[in-house]
């Protein structure tokens, strides 16, 4: 066999690869328990979403995310204890949030209440309570913090036996805070994570082998290369 044949028979070895290995995750299937589910963006590919309900659709769908509906609704909410089990603390004392995160205390215990020590300048954050003013077990107060910045808060009552708390709002936690985006999965883009080596190594062939044939093509044979075929 001549060199140019065998270089030409190795491109289309190396086409072939690239075809095979194209459809890995092309095709998704998913089932849900009941009701209807709408897909949103998928990976490249068919995909056919089959409902309990015998409801069944399929279609083609564009790369990017998948959603399958729902809507948030507000920020989070954090509940803190106040005095569990009788003893003199808040628990937990130190709470980290994001911005738009309503915090709950709960009383669990009698003669207390939740009076801020120092809070960001125009937070407007009041307490529930005073230095002459305490609640009992069952009592509830929430209050949800749109100013990023730190507040700290006391039991009056009990501040000399060590019952204050803290809050900080945003920060390092993904509040508003600086710093690099977290790096995303592989897992989540839409593919398995096999199928990036796959079509990484199937483009680096290509590539090479397109080199070497462009690179024998232009220079001609070996000299040593039969003029006919034997």
């Amino acid at each position: 066999m001549k060199r140019r044949d065998f270089l030409l028979a190795a491109s289309g070895v190396a086409g072939g690869t690239a075809a095979a290995a194209a459809p890995a995750g092309a095709q998704q299937t998913t089932t849900s328990g009941g009701g209807n589910q709408s897909g949103g963006n998928g990976t490249g590919g068919n995909q056919t979403t089959t409902s309990a309900g015998g409801n069944q659709s399929s279609g083609n769908q564009s790369s990017g995310n998948q959603s399958n509906g729902g809507g948030g609704g507000g920020g989070a909410t954090k509940t803190v204890k106040v005095g569990p089990g009788g003893e003199l603390v808040f628990e937990p004392a130190d709470l980290q949030i994001s911005p738009g995160t309503t915090v709950k205390w709960v009383w669990e215990s009698n003669t207390h209440n939740v009076v801020p020590e120092s809070q960001p300048d125009g937070a407007g954050w009041e307490g529930s309570g005073s230095e002459s003013e305490t609640f009992d077990s069952g009592h509830t107060y929430e209050h949800t913090f749109d100013t990023e910045g730190s507040y700290e808060y006391f039991c009056a009552p009990h501040k000399s036996a060590g019952m204050t708390g803290a809050i900080t709002v945003g920060g390092s936690s993904g509040g508003g805070g600086g710093g690099a985006p977290a790096e995303a999965d592989p897992e989540h883009m839409g593919v398995p994570f096999q199928a990036h080596y796959v079509g990484i190594a199937t483009i680096l062939m290509m590539v090479v082998s397109l080199i070497y044939t462009f690179f024998f093509l232009k220079y001609g044979e070996s000299a040593h290369t039969s003029g006919g075929n034997r």
